[in-house]
Protein backbone atom coordinates (compact mmCIF):
# COMPACT_ATOMS: atom_id res chain seq x y z
CA UNK A 1 0.00 0.00 0.00
CA UNK A 2 1.36 3.46 -0.83
CA UNK A 3 2.29 5.61 2.14
CA UNK A 4 -0.53 7.99 1.23
CA UNK A 5 -3.16 5.22 1.16
CA UNK A 6 -1.79 3.70 4.36
CA UNK A 7 -2.01 7.08 6.09
CA UNK A 8 -5.58 7.59 4.80
CA UNK A 9 -6.55 4.13 6.02
CA UNK A 10 -4.95 4.57 9.45
CA UNK A 11 -6.57 7.98 9.91
CA UNK A 12 -9.99 6.56 9.01
CA UNK A 13 -9.52 3.62 11.40
CA UNK A 14 -8.30 5.84 14.25
CA UNK A 15 -11.25 8.18 13.81
CA UNK A 16 -13.67 5.26 13.72
CA UNK A 17 -12.30 3.83 16.96
CA UNK A 18 -12.30 7.27 18.62
CA UNK A 19 -15.99 7.75 17.75
CA UNK A 20 -17.00 4.21 18.72
CA UNK A 21 -19.43 4.10 21.63
CA UNK A 22 -18.27 1.68 24.32
CA UNK A 23 -18.40 1.93 28.14
CA UNK A 24 -15.26 -0.22 28.49
CA UNK A 25 -11.96 1.50 27.70
CA UNK A 26 -10.21 -1.82 28.32
CA UNK A 27 -12.14 -3.45 25.47
CA UNK A 28 -11.44 -0.59 23.07
CA UNK A 29 -7.75 -0.59 24.02
CA UNK A 30 -7.48 -4.33 23.35
CA UNK A 31 -9.15 -3.92 19.96
CA UNK A 32 -6.86 -1.04 19.00
CA UNK A 33 -3.79 -2.85 20.34
CA UNK A 34 -4.26 -5.71 17.87
CA UNK A 35 -5.62 -3.65 14.99
CA UNK A 36 -2.70 -1.22 14.98
CA UNK A 37 0.07 -3.70 15.84
CA UNK A 38 1.50 -3.62 12.32
CA UNK A 39 1.07 -6.12 9.53
CA UNK A 40 1.25 -5.94 5.75
CA UNK A 41 -2.39 -4.85 5.22
CA UNK A 42 -2.46 -6.98 2.05
CA UNK A 43 -6.25 -7.40 2.23
CA UNK A 44 -6.76 -3.67 2.62
CA UNK A 45 -4.37 -3.08 -0.27
CA UNK A 46 -6.46 -5.37 -2.45
CA UNK A 47 -9.56 -3.36 -1.54
CA UNK A 48 -7.93 -0.07 -2.59
CA UNK A 49 -6.47 -1.57 -5.78
CA UNK A 50 -9.73 -3.11 -6.99
CA UNK A 51 -11.59 0.07 -5.99
CA UNK A 52 -9.22 2.14 -8.11
CA UNK A 53 -9.51 -0.29 -11.02
CA UNK A 54 -13.29 0.03 -11.12
CA UNK A 55 -13.93 3.58 -9.95
CA UNK A 56 -14.98 3.17 -6.31
CA UNK A 57 -14.43 6.32 -4.24
CA UNK A 58 -11.79 6.55 -1.53
CA UNK A 59 -14.54 7.20 1.04
CA UNK A 60 -16.22 3.88 0.27
CA UNK A 61 -12.88 2.10 -0.06
CA UNK A 62 -11.94 3.20 3.47
CA UNK A 63 -15.07 1.59 4.91
CA UNK A 64 -14.59 -1.66 3.01
CA UNK A 65 -10.89 -1.89 3.87
CA UNK A 66 -11.65 -1.21 7.54
CA UNK A 67 -14.33 -3.93 7.61
CA UNK A 68 -11.97 -6.46 6.01
CA UNK A 69 -9.09 -5.64 8.36
CA UNK A 70 -11.41 -5.75 11.39
CA UNK A 71 -12.45 -9.29 10.46
CA UNK A 72 -8.84 -10.26 9.78
CA UNK A 73 -7.66 -8.85 13.12
CA UNK A 74 -10.43 -10.63 15.03
CA UNK A 75 -9.42 -13.89 13.37
CA UNK A 76 -5.78 -13.42 14.41
CA UNK A 77 -6.73 -12.62 18.01
CA UNK A 78 -8.81 -15.79 18.27
CA UNK A 79 -6.28 -17.87 16.32
CA UNK A 80 -3.57 -17.02 18.87
CA UNK A 81 -5.63 -18.09 21.91
CA UNK A 82 -4.48 -21.06 24.04
CA UNK A 83 -7.44 -23.13 22.84
CA UNK A 84 -6.38 -22.59 19.21
CA UNK A 85 -2.74 -22.07 18.16
CA UNK A 86 -1.60 -20.96 21.63
CA UNK A 87 0.83 -18.35 20.35
CA UNK A 88 2.46 -15.60 22.41
CA UNK A 89 3.87 -13.48 19.58
CA UNK A 90 2.16 -11.76 16.64
CA UNK A 91 3.69 -9.10 14.39
CA UNK A 92 6.66 -8.93 16.71
CA UNK A 93 4.67 -8.02 19.84
CA UNK A 94 2.85 -10.03 22.54
CA UNK A 95 -0.47 -11.43 21.34
CA UNK A 96 -3.70 -9.89 22.61
CA UNK A 97 -4.40 -12.52 25.27
CA UNK A 98 -0.84 -12.19 26.58
CA UNK A 99 -1.03 -8.39 26.69
CA UNK A 100 -4.48 -8.45 28.32
CA UNK A 101 -6.06 -11.83 29.15
CA UNK A 102 -7.95 -14.64 27.41
CA UNK A 103 -11.41 -13.28 28.15
CA UNK A 104 -10.62 -9.75 26.98
CA UNK A 105 -8.99 -11.11 23.83
CA UNK A 106 -12.09 -13.16 23.01
CA UNK A 107 -14.33 -10.15 23.54
CA UNK A 108 -12.04 -7.87 21.51
CA UNK A 109 -12.29 -10.31 18.61
CA UNK A 110 -16.06 -10.54 18.98
CA UNK A 111 -16.36 -6.74 18.94
CA UNK A 112 -14.14 -6.37 15.87
CA UNK A 113 -16.33 -8.86 14.02
CA UNK A 114 -19.50 -6.93 14.85
CA UNK A 115 -18.15 -3.50 13.87
CA UNK A 116 -17.02 -4.90 10.51
CA UNK A 117 -20.64 -5.45 9.54
CA UNK A 118 -21.68 -2.18 11.13
CA UNK A 119 -19.29 -0.14 9.01
CA UNK A 120 -20.54 -1.80 5.83
CA UNK A 121 -24.01 -0.50 6.65
CA UNK A 122 -22.55 3.00 6.27
CA UNK A 123 -21.68 2.43 2.61
CA UNK A 124 -23.38 4.92 0.31
CA UNK A 125 -25.37 2.31 -1.61
CA UNK A 126 -28.85 3.18 -2.80
CA UNK A 127 -29.68 -0.31 -4.09
CA UNK A 128 -30.69 -2.48 -1.12
CA UNK A 129 -29.94 -5.64 -3.11
CA UNK A 130 -26.33 -4.56 -3.59
CA UNK A 131 -25.95 -3.78 0.12
CA UNK A 132 -27.37 -7.19 1.02
CA UNK A 133 -24.96 -8.83 -1.44
CA UNK A 134 -22.00 -6.99 0.09
CA UNK A 135 -22.92 -8.20 3.58
CA UNK A 136 -23.50 -11.72 2.29
CA UNK A 137 -20.05 -11.80 0.69
CA UNK A 138 -18.39 -10.82 3.97
CA UNK A 139 -20.56 -13.20 6.03
CA UNK A 140 -19.89 -16.12 3.69
CA UNK A 141 -16.17 -15.50 3.23
CA UNK A 142 -15.55 -15.03 6.97
CA UNK A 143 -17.97 -17.63 8.30
CA UNK A 144 -19.22 -21.16 7.66
CA UNK A 145 -18.45 -20.98 3.94
CA UNK A 146 -15.03 -19.50 4.50
CA UNK A 147 -12.54 -18.51 7.17
CA UNK A 148 -14.16 -19.97 10.29
CA UNK A 149 -14.85 -23.28 8.55
CA UNK A 150 -11.26 -23.29 7.33
CA UNK A 151 -10.02 -22.78 10.86
CA UNK A 152 -12.07 -25.74 12.03
CA UNK A 153 -10.74 -27.88 9.17
CA UNK A 154 -7.24 -26.81 10.19
CA UNK A 155 -7.88 -27.94 13.77
CA UNK A 156 -9.44 -31.20 12.55
CA UNK A 157 -6.32 -31.80 10.46
CA UNK A 158 -3.92 -31.74 13.40
CA UNK A 159 -2.12 -35.07 13.81
CA UNK A 160 -3.68 -36.25 10.54
CA UNK A 161 -1.79 -36.64 7.29
CA UNK A 162 -3.84 -34.57 4.86
CA UNK A 163 -3.25 -35.03 1.16
CA UNK A 164 -2.60 -32.02 -1.06
CA UNK A 165 -6.22 -31.74 -2.21
CA UNK A 166 -7.61 -31.65 1.34
CA UNK A 167 -4.89 -29.19 2.39
CA UNK A 168 -5.98 -26.96 -0.49
CA UNK A 169 -9.59 -27.08 0.78
CA UNK A 170 -8.41 -26.01 4.24
CA UNK A 171 -6.56 -22.98 2.93
CA UNK A 172 -9.09 -21.94 0.30
CA UNK A 173 -11.44 -21.47 3.23
CA UNK A 174 -9.08 -20.37 6.00
CA UNK A 175 -7.03 -17.90 3.96
CA UNK A 176 -8.20 -17.40 0.37
CA UNK A 177 -11.87 -16.64 1.02
CA UNK A 178 -11.00 -13.38 2.79
CA UNK A 179 -8.91 -12.43 -0.24
CA UNK A 180 -12.12 -13.00 -2.21
CA UNK A 181 -14.02 -10.62 0.06
CA UNK A 182 -11.27 -8.03 -0.34
CA UNK A 183 -11.66 -8.07 -4.11
CA UNK A 184 -15.33 -8.88 -4.63
CA UNK A 185 -16.86 -6.34 -2.22
CA UNK A 186 -15.33 -3.25 -3.86
CA UNK A 187 -16.14 -4.64 -7.29
CA UNK A 188 -19.73 -5.32 -6.24
CA UNK A 189 -20.29 -1.71 -5.16
CA UNK A 190 -18.79 -0.32 -8.38
CA UNK A 191 -20.94 0.75 -11.31
CA UNK A 192 -19.11 -1.66 -13.62
CA UNK A 193 -20.41 -5.03 -12.42
CA UNK A 194 -20.02 -7.90 -14.86
CA UNK A 195 -20.48 -11.55 -13.83
CA UNK A 196 -17.55 -12.76 -15.92
CA UNK A 197 -15.15 -10.21 -14.43
CA UNK A 198 -16.45 -11.03 -10.94
CA UNK A 199 -15.75 -14.72 -11.57
CA UNK A 200 -12.24 -13.91 -12.80
CA UNK A 201 -11.54 -11.73 -9.76
CA UNK A 202 -12.71 -14.55 -7.48
CA UNK A 203 -10.37 -16.98 -9.28
CA UNK A 204 -7.46 -14.54 -8.89
CA UNK A 205 -8.30 -14.06 -5.21
CA UNK A 206 -8.42 -17.80 -4.49
CA UNK A 207 -5.07 -18.39 -6.19
CA UNK A 208 -3.52 -15.36 -4.45
CA UNK A 209 -4.71 -16.65 -1.09
CA UNK A 210 -3.22 -20.06 -1.80
CA UNK A 211 0.05 -18.47 -2.91
CA UNK A 212 0.06 -16.48 0.33
CA UNK A 213 -0.30 -19.71 2.30
CA UNK A 214 2.34 -21.62 0.34
CA UNK A 215 4.77 -18.75 0.87
CA UNK A 216 3.84 -18.72 4.58
CA UNK A 217 4.67 -22.44 4.82
CA UNK A 218 8.03 -21.90 3.12
CA UNK A 219 8.93 -18.94 5.33
CA UNK A 220 7.85 -20.88 8.42
CA UNK A 221 10.74 -23.32 7.95
CA UNK A 222 13.32 -20.96 6.42
CA UNK A 223 13.05 -17.86 8.64
CA UNK A 224 13.57 -17.27 12.36
CA UNK A 225 10.97 -16.16 14.89
CA UNK A 226 12.63 -12.72 14.96
CA UNK A 227 12.45 -12.39 11.17
CA UNK A 228 8.82 -13.53 10.98
CA UNK A 229 7.53 -11.57 13.98
CA UNK A 230 5.72 -14.74 15.09
CA UNK A 231 6.76 -18.18 16.32
CA UNK A 232 8.54 -20.07 13.52
CA UNK A 233 7.99 -23.78 12.78
CA UNK A 234 4.68 -23.57 14.65
CA UNK A 235 2.80 -25.86 12.26
CA UNK A 236 5.49 -28.52 12.49
CA UNK A 237 5.30 -28.55 16.30
CA UNK A 238 1.49 -28.79 16.04
CA UNK A 239 1.72 -31.76 13.66
CA UNK A 240 -0.15 -29.92 10.91
CA UNK A 241 0.18 -30.78 7.24
CA UNK A 242 1.73 -27.97 5.18
CA UNK A 243 2.73 -27.54 1.55
CA UNK A 244 6.35 -27.94 2.62
CA UNK A 245 5.72 -31.08 4.71
CA UNK A 246 3.83 -32.67 1.79
CA UNK A 247 5.90 -31.44 -1.16
CA UNK A 248 9.22 -30.23 0.19
CA UNK A 249 10.54 -26.70 -0.29
CA UNK A 250 11.54 -27.12 -3.95
CA UNK A 251 8.19 -28.56 -5.09
CA UNK A 252 6.30 -26.03 -2.97
CA UNK A 253 8.17 -23.24 -4.77
CA UNK A 254 7.32 -24.84 -8.11
CA UNK A 255 3.62 -24.90 -7.19
CA UNK A 256 3.90 -21.27 -6.11
CA UNK A 257 5.35 -20.33 -9.50
CA UNK A 258 2.69 -22.31 -11.38
CA UNK A 259 -0.13 -20.57 -9.50
CA UNK A 260 1.52 -17.19 -10.02
CA UNK A 261 1.58 -17.77 -13.78
CA UNK A 262 -2.10 -18.71 -13.69
CA UNK A 263 -2.90 -15.52 -11.75
CA UNK A 264 -1.09 -13.36 -14.31
CA UNK A 265 -2.94 -15.09 -17.16
CA UNK A 266 -6.26 -14.32 -15.47
CA UNK A 267 -5.24 -10.70 -14.95
CA UNK A 268 -4.54 -10.43 -18.68
CA UNK A 269 -8.16 -11.34 -19.40
CA UNK A 270 -9.29 -8.36 -17.27
CA UNK A 271 -6.76 -6.08 -18.97
CA UNK A 272 -8.36 -6.99 -22.30
CA UNK A 273 -11.39 -5.01 -21.05
CA UNK A 274 -9.20 -1.87 -20.89
CA UNK A 275 -8.77 -2.05 -17.09
CA UNK A 276 -5.40 -0.96 -15.66
CA UNK A 277 -4.16 -3.91 -13.57
CA UNK A 278 -0.57 -2.79 -12.95
CA UNK A 279 -1.07 -2.30 -9.20
CA UNK A 280 -2.80 -5.67 -8.92
CA UNK A 281 0.24 -7.30 -10.52
CA UNK A 282 2.50 -5.48 -8.09
CA UNK A 283 0.71 -6.76 -5.01
CA UNK A 284 0.79 -10.31 -6.39
CA UNK A 285 4.57 -9.90 -6.60
CA UNK A 286 4.57 -8.65 -3.00
CA UNK A 287 2.73 -11.78 -1.86
CA UNK A 288 5.12 -14.05 -3.74
CA UNK A 289 8.40 -12.30 -2.97
CA UNK A 290 7.87 -11.21 0.66
CA UNK A 291 10.41 -12.35 3.24
CA UNK A 292 8.21 -12.36 6.35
Amino acid sequence: MSKVKLEIFDNFAKQYFNELKCPSSNLINAMKYSFFSGGKRIRAQLVYIVSEMFGVSIQESNKIAFAIEAIHTYSLIHDDLPAMDNDSLRRGVPTCHIKYNDATAILAGDALQSIAFKVLQDLDIKDVKVLKKVNSILADCSGTDGMVAGQQLDIDGENNNLDIDNLKIVHINKTAKMFCASMLIPYTVSNNYNKNIAKTLEHIAILTGLCFQIKDDILDVTKSTKELGKTSAKDISSNKSTYVSLLGIEKANELLNTMTYEILESIMSIESSSVNCSKLKNIIKLVINRNH
